[in-house]
C-alpha cells in the first residue's frame, strides 16, 4: 500500500510544550464516520468547540462542505439544542442524522427530508441500497419502535400484543419485528420476570420461548430471518463465556442450539449489526479487543491495513473490493480515520479525533494478570510515565460499576496522569464483566472484602516489582471506585498518602435506601440484592465496610468531588462523608460541582475537577514539589 495524507488533519500541539488539562480534554476533532454505499462520500461528525458540525466529504478529491451546524431551535415553549451526534446512511443520497433528543433525515446538501423520531436504529432493509424504510425509537424512553419511510414520510409504529415493558426488539432483513424482550414486575415486591417471544414467519400470533427472572442467565436474540424461522442469540449457555449460538424457535430445545462464534478465553460479541444474516466478523472482548473474520474477503483486507498499521485496532467498513474507511486507534492514539482504495492500494488519512494530541508523546498502555491473595487471577492495565525505570509515584485508579471495566486503548485521564509523571494502574477485580461469569459472579457481594483484596494485592505486586514507590501512591476512583478509594484507605491505611472519591458511594447500606435512580427502578433493586447485598440481612455487614462510618480511621488526605444533579449516587453521600470526617477534625479538600449529574458533562466542569486533582496529587505525592497555595475550599 502507498500512503497520503491530509496535513489538515495532522495533530495541532506545541512542540515540545507540556499538555495542558484543556489540551487533554478538549474534543476538537472528529468524533464519528460513515461510508455511504457506493463508496463515494463520508460523512463526519466533528466537534468543533462547543459546537457539532456534519461534514460531507468526496472521496475522489477529499473535498469537504459542513451540511450542518449544531443550533439552538425552538420546539414550542422550549429550546432545544440540536447537535449532529451520529450519522448513518439511508442510501446514496440520503443522510440519517441523530441529534441529541431527536433525528432527521438530510439530503446531500443538508435540507430535511424527514422526521425519525428520537433515534434512528437502522435501516429497515440494510441489503437494500435504494430502500429508505428506517426503523427508529419515537419516543424519549426508547420504549416503542416505528418505521419511517424517509421518501413518504409516512410512519408505522410497530406493535405486539403482549403485556410489558420492552427491554430489547430484534428485526429480521425485511425490518419485521421478530423477537421482544418484555419485563414484567410484581406491583408489591421487586420481583422481575423476562419473558423472550417470537413472532413465527408468516403468522399473526406471537409464540413465548421463555421465562426466566432478572437475576438468571438471558439468551439475548441478536438477528431474525426473513427465509427461516430462525434466531441468532448472545448467551454463556452451557459456557462461562458469552457466545453467539444459532438457535430454531420451533424446535423448543434451546440445549439443541448450534454454537457458533465463540472465544475460548473471552465473551465475544458480533462484529457487524446483525438481520438475519450469516456474521461476517466478531470481537473478542478480552483485555485488548481482537476482530476475527469470517469472510474471506474481508479477512484478506483486514491482514494487509493491520500490517501498514500495526499495535492498533483497526475497524473497517466499506466495500472490501472498493473503498474502505478504516477507523484505527491503539493506546497512543485517540483515533483518526483513514480511506483504503483496495484496487490502487492507496491509503490516505482522512479525519483525527482528538487534533491536539500527538501519539509520539503519549505512554503505551500494558496488559497483565497479576494474582490475588486467594490466587485468583487479576486482569490488569498499567500505564507507565516516561522516565527510568525506577519506583515511582503511582495513581491507584479504580472504575465503577462495579459491573463494569476499563478498555485498552486511548484515555484522556490515564495520559494526563502519566504526563505528570505518575504511573497510573487499572486493577480488574473480580465483579468486574467481559471476563467470564465465573469471574463476575466472584465480585457478589464482595464491596470491601475480597473486590478490595484484589486492589490490594495489584498494588503490593507493582511495589514488589519495584514499579510503585511504596511511600508516593494514591488511590481514586468515582462511583464504585470512589467507594473503593476510601475504603482502601481505610482497610489498608498504610499503602496510600492520599485518596479522591469522585460521585462516591460512601455507604453501602445508604445507597440502597438513597434517592437515586437506581433505587427508583424495581429491576435495578432486585440486581443489587443479588451482585451487592440485601440490607435487611447484611446491615451489620455492610456497616463494617463503610466509609462514612469509619471515617475516623482515614489518616490521608481526602478530595471529595461531586455533581450537585447526580440522581445516580447522590450529592447527600459527599455532603455526609465530608461532614463525617469534619466530626474526625480530617483532612479533605472538597469540590461540588453545580449543574452536574453522575459523570463530568460540562467541559469547565472536567477542567476545574482535573486541575484541583493535578494540584492535589502534587500536593501529597511529590515532594520535591514546590508548595502552592492551598485550594480556597481546602480543610485544614
Amino acid at each position: 500500500m502507498c500512503a497520503g495524507a491530509v496535513s489538515a488533519s495532522e495533530p495541532v500541539t506545541v512542540a515540545k510544550r507540556p499538555l495542558t488539562v484543556a489540551d487533554f480534554l478538549a474534543p476538537y476533532g472528529v468524533q464519528q464516520a460513515a461510508i455511504s454505499p457506493d463508496g463515494r462520500h463520508v460523512a463526519l461528525i466533528e466537534h468543533r468547540g462547543r459546537i457539532h458540525s456534519l461534514k460531507l466529504v468526496r472521496i475522489e478529491d477529499l473535498d469537504q462542505r459542513v451540511l450542518l451546524w449544531g443550533r439552538w431551535v425552538e420546539d414550542g415553549r422550549y429550546l432545544v439544542n440540536k447537535q449532529p451526534r451520529r450519522v448513518s446512511w439511508v442510501n446514496n443520497s440520503i443522510l440519517a442524522v441523530d441529534m441529541g433528543a431527536v433525528a432527521e433525515a438530510l439530503d446531500l446538501t443538508g435540507k430535511k427530508i424527514a422526521d425519525l423520531g428520537s433515534r434512528v436504529i437502522g435501516k429497515a432493509v440494510p441489503g437494500d441500497p435504494d430502500s429508505t424504510l428506517m426503523l427508529v425509537h419515537d419516543d424519549e424512553d426508547l420504549d416503542t419502535v416505528s418505521a419511517v419511510d424517509v421518501q413518504t414520510r409516512k410512519s408505522r409504529r410497530l406493535r405486539y400484543p403482549m403485556s410489558g415493558t420492552p427491554k430489547h426488539w430484534t428485526f429480521d432483513e425485511q425490518g419485521a419485528l421478530r423477537a421482544v424482550l418484555l419485563a414484567d414486575s410484581s406491583i408489591w415486591r421487586d420481583d422481575t420476570t423476562l419473558r423472550l417471544w417470537y413472532l413465527p414467519g408468516g403468522q399473526k400470533d406471537w409464540m413465548p420461548l421463555l421465562e426466566h427472572r432478572v437475576t438468571d442467565d438471558t439468551w439475548l436474540p441478536l438477528a431474525a430471518s426473513a427465509e427461516r424461522d430462525e434466531l441468532l442469540v448472545a448467551s454463556r449457555h452451557q459456557r462461562d463465556k458469552v457466545a453467539v449460538f444459532r438457535y430454531t424457535p420451533l424446535k423448543g430445545d434451546l440445549a439443541a442450539a448450534e454454537l457458533m462464534l465463540a472465544d475460548e478465553h473471552a465473551d465475544v460479541a458480533p462484529g457487524e449489526n446483525l438481520r438475519g444474516q450469516t456474521a461476517m466478523s466478531f470481537y473478542a472482548l478480552g483485555l485488548k479487543p481482537q476482530r476475527q473474520w469470517l469472510d474471506r474477503d474481508w479477512r484478506t483486507v483486514q491482514t494487509a491495513v493491520d500490517e501498514v498499521l500495526p499495535g492498533r485496532i483497526n475497524d473497517l467498513s466499506g466495500n472490501p473490493a472498493g473503498q474502505v474507511l478504516i477507523h484505527s486507534y491503539s493506546d497512543l492514539d485517540p483515533g483518526r480515520w483513514l480511506l483504503l482504495d483496495v484496487p490502487k492500494a492507496e491509503l490516505r488519512l482522512l479525519a483525527m479525533h482528538r487534533q491536539r494530541i500527538d501519539p509520539a508523546h503519549m505512554r503505551p498502555m500494558e496488559t497483565y494478570h497479576y494474582a490475588s491473595a486467594d490466587g485468583l487471577q487479576i486482569p490488569a492495565f498499567l500505564t507507565r510515565p516516561e522516565g527510568p525505570a525506577q519506583p515511582r509515584p503511582t495513581v491507584v485508579l479504580v472504575h465503577g460499576g462495579p459491573a463494569a471495566r476499563d478498555h485498552w486503548g486511548w484515555n484522556a485521564e490515564v495520559q494526563l496522569l502519566a504526563s505528570r509523571g505518575y504511573v497510573v494502574f487499572q486493577p480488574q477485580f473480580r465483579g468486574s464483566t467481559g471476563f467470564g461469569k465465573a469471574f463476575e459472579v466472584a465480585g457478589h457481594g464482595q464491596w470491601g472484602l475480597a473486590m478490595q483484596d484484589d486492589i490490594t494485592a495489584g498494588v503490593q505486586d507493582l511495589v514488589r516489582r519495584g514499579i510503585a514507590d511504596p511511600r508516593r501512591i494514591c488511590i481514586y476512583g468515582a462511583s464504585y471506585g470512589g467507594y473503593a478509594a476510601m475504603w482502601g484507605l481505610v482497610k489498608t491505611p498504610e499503602l496510600y498518602r492520599c485518596g479522591v472519591t469522585l460521585s462516591g458511594v460512601s455507604d453501602i447500606g445508604y445507597m440502597l435506601t438513597d434517592w437515586s435512580d437506581s433505587n427508583g427502578d424495581k429491576m435495578t433493586r432486585e440486581l443489587m440484592r443479588l451482585t451487592v447485598g440485601d440490607r435487611k440481612r447484611q446491615q451489620a455487614q455492610f456497616d463494617a465496610v463503610s466509609p462514612l462510618k469509619h471515617a475516623a480511621r482515614i489518616q490521608a488526605p481526602v478530595f471529595i468531588a461531586h455533581g450537585e444533579e447526580d440522581v445516580r449516587v447522590p450529592f447527600s453521600h459527599a455532603s455526609k462523608l465530608r461532614s463525617a470526617l469534619d466530626r474526625a477534625g480530617k483532612r479533605y479538600e472538597w469540590l461540588a460541582l453545580p449543574h452536574e449529574g453522575h459523570s463530568l458533562f460540562y467541559l469547565a466542569s472536567q477542567q476545574r475537577f482535573y486541575a484541583q486533582l493535578l494540584k492535589f496529587l502534587d500536593q501529597n505525592l511529590l515532594p520535591a514539589a514546590a508548595p502552592t497555595e492551598a485550594p480556597a475550599e481546602a480543610k485544614p
